[in-house]
């Protein structure tokens, strides 16, 4: 069943590597400090962004024994990958839009590629789910083919690449302390 890790793997990375690139171990630029508002804001989105990313905790069972319930649980967790990047926009959203100049263009493309990465994601769980799977060779054959399609994704950094792009939120990245605490680094 090591395909099956290999498209859990995957399907994970769409959401986990958007997390992890929250932060940074220096500032972007060390000879200038985040606005305070825009430090804020990033403190919103990192907090969202892991509590998307905590329906992740479980991934799918693999049974070689039951191919159906193993596709059932690989459907399940597809569920809470799309369940999760919508929970990450709406933060993304609730957050307002980020008080720096050009901003909104920043959140604008990290909605846009969440959207394009949900569909993709509600489009391989709908295949997963249809896929008759009686047998190994079936579900491999089925976890290949989700591989394929998540494969596909969006930057798989995901919405927090778009929004480093700006370099005020980067700045602000870097230096929110939130982010460093949610995930782990330190300066």
């Amino acid at each position: 069943m090591k395909r099956m890790h290999s498209a859990v793997l995957v399907t994970s990375a769409a959401v986990l590597l958007s997390c992890t690139s929250c932060s940074s171990a220096a500032p972007a630029n060390p000879g200038r400090h985040a606005d305070p508002a825009a430090l804020a804001w990033v403190d919103k989105v990192c907090t969202s962004v892991a509590a998307g990313s905590a329906k992740l905790s479980q991934p799918p069972a693999a049974d070689s024994a039951a191919p159906g319930k193993t596709r059932d649980a690989m459907v399940a967790f597809l569920d809470r990958l799309g369940s999760a990047l919508g929970d990450m926009a709406g933060g993304i959203r609730a957050a307002g839009v980020p008080p720096v100049p050009d901003g909104q263009s920043a959140v604008d493309k990290a909605a846009a590629n969440l959207t394009e990465t949900t569909g993709k994601i509600a489009a391989t769980k709908a295949k997963m789910a249809q896929a008759k799977v009686h047998d190994q060779a079936s579900l491999r054959q089925a976890i290949a083919d989700a591989d394929a399609t998540m494969g596909q994704l969006a930057d798989p950094e995901g919405p927090i690449k778009d929004l480093k792009a700006n370099p005020e939120l980067n700045l602000a990245f870097a230096e929110s302390a939130t982010c460093k605490r949610v995930y782990g680094t330190s300066s």
